[in-house]
Formats: structure tokens, sequence, C-alpha cells
């Protein structure tokens, strides 16, 4: 199965910092980035999914994807991407017997679900809304890949709160490659971590 990320342009490097300071600028600052955070099989997906979930019947225009962890005989099998527009299931990705011999991960991607996370990510879709949701940005964004090219794009955007599900173990890579140096992160592996993000919505949706 051909890798549809590998068809993607990588950008070296990080941000500029006058890239950095021309986003800031146009006023999205890291008020409008909330960082949730946690070891894989932690239970970020699901977190997320709950207080979406509890803002529902707000009339808030939420967009963005979730990643679908899907099990088979207690190990990952693969994932589904949701786009939380619509609440449209397409299948991500699939495990594989080896690591993948370019970006080392236990997964076959669908060109589909690529397709469909980049439309649900698109600037026409979110820059309307109220949140977006990326789900989740770990070491194919690190690197420039991924959903990097449609984070890079969102965080131009004025009005909607981002929520960015992200692997601790590429959280550091994350904050540098996207200017998130000073953005708080919720750490999903704190007992309050459900009421820290409620909050954290909250007061960056009226702050």
């Amino acid at each position: 199965m051909e890798d549809p990320f590998a068809r993607l342009p990588k950008r070296d490097g990080v941000l500029s910092q006058g890239e950095i300071n021309a986003r800031k600028d146009r006023g999205a600052t890291t008020l409008r980035v909330i960082l949730v955070s946690g070891p894989g099989h932690s239970g970020k997906t699901t977190l997320v999914k709950n207080v979406i979930a509890s803002l529902a019947g707000r009339g808030l225009r939420i967009a963005g994807i979730l990643a679908k962890g899907l099990w088979e005989n207690g190990l990952r099998s693969g994932f589904d991407l949701v786009d939380l527009s619509n609440g449209r299931r397409t299948p991500l990705a699939r495990r594989r017997p080896h690591p993948h011999p370019e970006h080392r991960m236990m997964f076959d991607f669908f060109d589909s679900g690529f397709q469909a996370g980049a439309e649900a990510l698109s600037f026409r879709k979110c820059r309307q809304t109220d949140i977006v949701v990326v789900d989740e940005v770990g070491r194919l964004e690190a690197g420039g890949r991924g959903w990097a090219p449609c984070l890079e794009a969102l965080l131009t955007l004025n009005g909607p709160l981002l929520i960015l599900v992200a692997r601790l173990d590429c959280l550091a890579r994350i904050r540098e490659r996207f200017g998130l140096h000073d953005t708080p992160a919720i750490d999903v592996r704190d007992t309050l971590a459900g009421d820290r993000l409620c909050a954290a919505v909250e007061g960056r949706l009226h702050g």
C-alpha cells in the first residue's frame, strides 16, 4: 500500500521568528491554542471527545478531526478519522506487520483518510468556526509532514480556538516547530485534566 504522507512536501527546519511574529501580529497568539498531551494510549482522544461532547447544544461551531483508535486482541489495529463538523468517519490507518520503511510507524495510511482529514482541516472549512481540533500531532508533524501543512495554515487564523492533541514524546519538538513555546499543555494523566481542559476552553473562548 502506498503511503499518502510520503507524497506530501516536507518543509525543513522550524517556523522562522519572522513567521512567528507575523502570525502573532494577525492575532493567532498562543492564547488561541490549547495543547493536550500524554503518552500513547493514555486517553488523549477520549478526553477531548468528552469535552467536545459537553459543549454540544451551545451553538458552538466545531470542526477538525479526531483519530479514533481501533483494537483487536488487545493490540492497536488502526485508526479511523472522525470529521467533527459532520461526524463522518473514514478509515485512516491499519496496522502493518513491520515498521514502515520510511516513517518507521507501524501503520499503513489510506489516501481516502488523508484526503478526508485535509478537507476537515481546510482553511475554508475552519475559518468560520469556534473550535478546531487536530488529533493527533506527533512525529510526522514535528518533521513537517502529516497534518503540518494544514496546521501551519490554521495557526494564521484569528478566530477559532485550536485544541492540539500531541504525543508527549513529541511535545517539545511540536512546540519548537510551530512556535508554541509559551502554550501550556494539559496532561491527560492529571486526575483533573477534564476540568482543566473545560476551564481552558471557556477562558479562551470568552477571554
